[in-house]
């Protein structure tokens, strides 16, 4: 070896201390993925909804809403419900879609069925749609928890493996 250059597989418990850690930075980089990707989504959505996006009105098929469980803040327990609809529209090329979508509780309140609600969707992908009062289907709770596991994960993992290489010792 040349002169400078460290032997990383000098130790058998070097070489699994330098696994284990680029391991945990790995599964670090998948939560957080994991918990950046839709909002990712979203925004590109977003993007392409306003500069090539195309207006349809869709026929409202179905409402419905569920129990979404409940939360308690400060010992006052709240009781969640989910709105959604069911919608069929046509696109400007004659394609029918339909589609699901989470509305918020106040949309949910103006739609009947069988009655209209406006659609926007990307012409070359028309599945890629959004109604009018449509929330994410994303949970600020899970993006949180998944970039705090993430952060920490690959902190934990990159922490280790830059001390496992720091303290590696020079080749002779």
């Amino acid at each position: 070896m040349a002169k400078g250059t460290r032997s990383f597989g000098r130790t058998r418990g070097t070489r699994f201390v330098l696994a284990f850690a680029s391991l945990f930075a790995l599964i670090g980089l998948i939560f957080l993925t994991a918990a950046w990707l839709p909002v990712w989504n979203d925004y590109r959505h977003g993007k392409q909804f306003a500069a090539n996006g195309a207006l349809a009105l869709a026929m409202v098929l179905t409402r419905s809403r569920a129990s979404a469980g409940s939360e308690t803040v400060l010992g006052i327990r709240k009781q969640l419900t989910d709105y959604s609809i069911r919608y069929r529209f046509t696109t400007h090329s004659g394609q029918t879609i339909e589609g699901d979508a989470q509305v918020t509780p106040e949309e949910w309140g103006f739609l009947q069925e069988r009655g209209p609600v406006e659609v926007r969707y990307l012409p070359d992908d028309p599945q890629t749609n959004h109604v009018s009062g449509q929330v994410s289907s994303r949970s600020r709770m899970a993006t949180a928890v998944f970039t705090l596991i993430g952060a920490v994960f690959t902190a934990v993992g990159g922490l280790m493996a830059f001390v496992v290489l720091k303290n590696a010792t020079p080749a002779r």
